[in-house]
């Protein structure tokens, strides 16, 4: 699952930075030199909690400064949400 979340992750830094995916890709990468603000972060984030079903506590958004963090985040808080239960049918 990790590299999954990885990659949303990566796909939703692309779609608000409007970089292409190679860029989004390095994690050395400061999301403030990608145009990434606190507004943009915040919406981000919010992409992503719906995308993974996952929630971003606050603590972990505040100390997302590159794309190596963005991205190890997602892979944490992804790896660590508990599966969803199957449903059945009646």
């Amino acid at each position: 699952m990790s590299a999954d979340a990885e990659a949303v992750a990566t796909d939703v830094l692309s779609q608000t930075t409007q970089q292409p995916r190679e860029v989004c890709m390095r994690r050395e990468v400061l999301l403030a030199d990608l145009g990434v603000d606190s507004l943009a972060l915040l919406e981000m984030v919010e992409t992503l909690q719906d995308r993974l079903a996952i929630i971003v506590p606050d603590e972990v958004t505040a100390r997302i400064q590159t794309v190596a963090d963005w991205q190890d985040a997602a892979s944490r808080l992804a790896a660590a949400a508990p599966a969803s239960e199957p449903t059945t049918r009646t």
